[in-house]
């Protein structure tokens, strides 16, 4: 994208991102129906959001519990030394983490992970251990996804 353009998003843009949020593998032509477009019209302002980065890419959100990962932890890392990139390809590789923000405040990291026992999360703990020092938070509920 080239700095310093402004990009001006109206109001059917946002209803075609709130569309696809409900639905990434919704036609064209419905979304068109819902919006009072055409299914060609519709497919020329996603190609559009596509191009300017704003739809990054299109995905599943899988229940994690169904598939047998019911212990989601949230994971504040502290790096002990200044070689992130060792950290950052270790959790990069590292199935179980579905999630990784660099962050101010404390710590330098927030990781969400998905385990399926006890022993597995204890495990991964270990081999982080070899990168710095980590706080755990247990997810008790989800309300929001």
């Amino acid at each position: 994208m080239t700095k310093g353009l402004i990009f001006i998003f109206d109001h059917i843009d946002f209803a075609i991102l709130a569309l696809l949020k409900e639905n990434s593998r919704i036609q064209w032509k419905d979304i068109g129906q819902k919006i009072h477009m055409t299914g060609q019209a519709v497919g020329n302002r996603i190609r559009r959001l596509e191009d300017l980065g704003v739809i990054e890419q299109y995905t599943i959100v899988t229940n994690k519990a169904k598939l047998g990962l019911s212990i989601t932890a949230f994971i504040t890392f502290f790096v002990e030394s200044t070689n992130h990139p060792l950290f950052q390809k270790f959790v990069m590789e590292e199935e179980a983490i579905s999630e990784v923000h660099r962050i101010s405040g404390e710590g330098c990291y927030v990781l969400t992970g998905h385990f399926a026992t006890n022993e597995e999360l204890e495990a991964f703990l270990a081999q982080l251990l070899k990168h710095g020092n980590y706080r755990v938070s247990l997810s008790i509920g989800k309300i929001k996804s």
